[in-house]
């Protein structure tokens, strides 16, 4: 690959970066309202960041007094004053009788708060402040403020309007996206046929030096290299509590850096692109349209069938800050995702291997890298393998198929959009989950062999036979 083409991929990535960085500028910012005269101040404040309808949730706040005094002795008396959308809530001073906590001058207070349910009926996000005041003859002070969002869900069932919507909304693409499938006809593949004996001996050739000569290639290092180096961020994160609104930015920058490095490592092996599924197919609408209804009906699948014996939990709608930067993460992690390991690791191991193996090695590595280990939850740790191995396996058998990594990419893409966009979660249990996801995987699989047709080119002998056939049918 020519250098200016390296420095073009490279532009647009970082440009990219730049934009979910100023989307985000709120959020990459200090979080901390901050403000008063800092002689105590907020040190831990946790609270639940999704609250429900009809359900209490606990507040938990620690406070460091630095130097208030009351009375000039060694502790100073506290109390909260609770904000929400801008509105008084609750005032621990006038509604607990003028009950106010002490605190010694060099230690801290931890205080626990039951919030009583949520009055609402539909789903909503509530600004919640919270302001630390100090006492001292009978004079308050304001010393510390702590503001966090929390979204209210509320439960429905299938009958509900919002979840009727969202079916409907759902259907309309399914049945355009069909029918455009349906006016144009299906993807025709066509590929030169294979003598059956080479194969097999090449199959027993690869299968024994597989093995052998897998530790010596480069693609092997760089796939250590990324699952190291993005688990060790996971490390990270988890030890040194990295907060939480710098992490996007973090996974976005790292995955652009990955993509980089891929491309200057095949550009260095004089190797053609084409040959790892960079590519654009002539009939690139087709290919578009296909992945699009794919993705849908996964979605479809996974997000409302769960629910119509259990119901739906309905989450606050996303702000167009959200969504902005839910479409910008979702491309580059599916981009990164599908050149790596569907693109490049998967059509290194077929030369090895064959398909068969490549795909399960591809798809085992693949959930080696997405898994988050930390903090490890033995309860939900198979079902999530089980989940993200069967996503490799469709991903890779859909990226042979098409023989483009075009396909892929937008199918990953499209359904993390889907899945982080429409607010609706299902209530149901994990393994119910993970079934109605493989179910939901295997009838993409089968709709997908119905759309895109593999045909093989005619050999010179076929023509000849099929010529002979015709001259003694027709007497000549």
């Amino acid at each position: 690959m020519k250098s200016s083409c390296l420095i073009l991929i490279f532009s647009v990535l970082t440009v990219l970066a730049v934009l979910f960085s100023l989307v985000n500028y709120s959020n990459l910012t200090s979080s901390r309202n901050t403000e008063g005269a800092y002689g105590a101040y907020f040190t831990k404040a946790e609270h639940p960041a999704t609250a429900y309808e009809g359900k209490n949730c606990v507040f938990s706040f620690t406070v460091y007094n630095k130097n208030c005094t009351t009375n000039g002795e060694g502790n100073a008396s506290f109390s909260y004053m609770f904000y929400v959308d801008g509105d008084v809530w609750w005032s621990e001073y006038n509604n607990t009788d003028y009950q106010i906590w002490q605190c010694n001058m060099g230690s801290s207070v931890t205080r626990g708060y039951l919030v009583p349910p949520w009055g609402t009926i539909k789903p909503v996000v509530h600004d919640v402040r919270i302001e630390l005041y100090s006492y001292d003859r009978n004079v308050s002070q304001l010393q510390d403020v702590v503001s966090f969002p929390i979204s209210v869900v509320v439960h429905v069932e299938i009958e509900s309007m919002i979840i009727s919507s969202y079916i409907i909304l759902l259907g309309i693409v399914l049945l355009f996206l069909g029918y455009y499938m349906l006016t144009n006809g299906p993807i025709e593949i066509f590929s030169s046929p294979q003598n059956v004996t080479s194969v097999s001996r090449e199959q027993s050739v690869r299968t024994v030096s597989f093995l052998s000569k897998l530790w010596n290639r480069p693609f092997v290092c760089f796939y250590l290299f990324v699952l190291a180096s993005w688990q060790m961020i996971d490390v990270l994160f988890y030890t040194f509590s990295f907060p939480e609104e710098l992490r996007p930015t973090v996974y976005l920058i790292v995955q652009i850096a990955y993509i980089v490095i891929l491309v200057s490592l095949i550009g260095k092996e004089n190797s053609s692109f084409e040959g790892y599924g960079f590519l654009w197919p002539e009939e690139a609408l087709k290919y578009v349209v296909v992945s699009l209804l794919l993705a849908v009906l996964y979605g479809f699948v996974i997000i409302i069938v769960p629910g119509i014996f259990a119901g739906y939990d309905v989450y606050p709608s996303a702000s167009s800050a959200e969504v902005l930067s839910v479409i910008l993460l979702s491309l580059v992690a599916s981009f990164a995702a599908e050149t790596i390991f569907r693109g490049y690791i998967q059509s290194k191991l077929t030369e090895l291997s064959g398909f068969p193996r490549a795909l399960i090695a591809t798809s085992v590595m693949f959930t080696l890298y997405m898994l988050h280990f930390l903090p490890f939850d033995f309860s939900r740790f198979p079902s999530e393998v089980l989940s993200l191995f069967t996503m490799g396996i469709f991903l890779g058998a859909l990226f042979y198929r098409t023989k483009t990594l075009l396909c892929p990419i937008i199918f990953y893409f499209a359904a993390s959009v889907l899945e982080s966009l429409i607010p609706v979660r299902t209530v149901g249990s994990e393994y119910s989950s993970l079934f109605l996801e493989c179910v939901a995987l295997v009838i993409s699989y089968l709709v997908l062999e119905v759309l895109v047709l593999k045909k093989e080119h005619a050999t010179l002998e076929d023509e000849n036979m099929f010529l002979e056939e015709m001259r003694t049918f027709w007497g000549v």
